[in-house]
């Protein structure tokens, strides 16, 4: 891979992650607040239901993109079980700090957790609440994780099937998550199918220089949004395949925009020291739902809760907050033990190599 397109991954990864924190800000977009239902409901939709959930669209493209590129250098099995150090380890490790805070937080404290209200207490809620094996996680945000994994081991036994035939098995995978087909296996449908467009750009020959180029994204964003737009006022929107075909355009069309954002960034600033913190992503998403619900607790009792004025301070700077500290915690991390390193980052010292779009590499 070029020197360029790394670096542009890696401010992808910078920007998108902490895009993505907005969609999770404590007490969640599901929750009214100034920034839900408020004064301020548009700078939620566009921060938490846009840019965040649009992120989730890019991030998995990249996955795609790079674990087609790695699929050349290495086994199937041996990339599976690398993901599985990787990200699943971690994940694991995460889900459990966030759900024994969440448990400190109601027992110790007495301060309702949201996150806690709608799972189960028998031993199957609770183990999906950790895992989210059969069911929701008690972090939410950890879910994407968990359908990231899975779709890789998915195009990883498709690998064969997708070179050999890139068409039928990028349209069985569009009919599947048009459909919502992929539950309990994949949650979030959409993120397989971006994954598998990424595969099959990289597939390709394209760089992700290459599909930055405004002359060629934005004309697909625009021509994604006009047929998302044609769809969503033609009054088909009672029907399922429609509002999924709509999501899948509006995801694509936005992500296309962030390629021509990072890239043409990239031509006017000085970005080496936001790609420099690319290793740090995947950190800090691990660990922002822990990070950001402490401070939460910490803001509601000196400060106010999420109906105050108050909040929006607290909603916009949040995922500055945990990413900072991610940097921090990160930097200290390289020096601690390595099974330590493993457990909370997936990876040891300042290695680079782990190809996965939401980690470093």
């Amino acid at each position: 891979m070029e020197d360029r397109d790394s670096t542009q991954i890696e401010v992808i990864r910078v920007f998108c992650i902490v895009s993505m924190m907005w969609a999770h800000v404590s007490p969640s977009l599901s929750v009214p607040s100034v920034v839900s239902g408020g004064s301020y409901d548009w700078l939620g939709n566009l921060l938490g239901y846009t840019l965040g959930r649009v992120s989730v669209t890019t991030l998995s493209f990249i996955s795609g993109f790079l674990l087609w590129q790695n699929r050349q250098e290495r086994r199937a099995v041996d990339l599976i079980r690398r993901r599985f150090g990787a990200v699943m380890v971690p994940m694991l490790a995460w889900s459990a700090i966030f759900l024994m805070l969440a448990v400190g937080k109601e027992v110790v404290l007495n301060h309702p957790s949201t996150a806690l209200r709608n799972l189960g207490t028998d031993p199957r809620g609770l183990f999906n609440a950790w895992t989210g094996l059969g069911g929701p996680m008690a972090n939410d945000s950890l879910l994407f994780l968990r359908d990231l994994f899975v779709a890789t081991v998915l195009l990883c036994l498709a690998g064969r099937a997708l070179d050999r035939a890139p068409l039928p098995v990028a349209a069985l995978v569009l009919a599947v998550t048009l459909g919502q087909l992929t539950a309990p296996l994949i949650f979030r449908p959409s993120i397989l199918f971006f994954m598998t467009l990424g595969a099959l750009a990289s597939r390709g020959g394209l760089t992700v220089g290459t599909l930055s180029r405004p002359a060629l994204a934005l004309p697909a964003g625009f021509i994604l949004i006009a047929t998302e737009a044609l769809l969503a006022y033609s009054g088909g929107l009672d029907s399922a395949l429609v509002v999924q075909g709509v999501d899948l355009l509006r995801r694509a069309s936005v992500g296309a925009f962030v390629l021509v954002l990072t890239g043409t960034g990239m031509k006017l600033f000085p970005v080496g020291p936001v790609a420099r913190l690319g290793r740090h992503s995947f950190l800090a998403y691990l660990s922002h739902a822990s990070v950001i619900g402490v401070f939460w607790v910490a803001w509601t009792m000196a400060v106010g809760d999420e109906n105050a004025p108050s909040y929006l301070a607290f909603y916009l700077a949040a995922p500055f907050l945990a990413f900072a500290l991610a940097v921090i915690a990160g930097t200290l991390l390289d020096r601690a033990p390595r099974v330590l390193q493993l457990l909370l980052r997936g990876r040891a010292g300042r290695d680079r190599r782990v190809p996965f779009a939401v980690g470093s590499g």
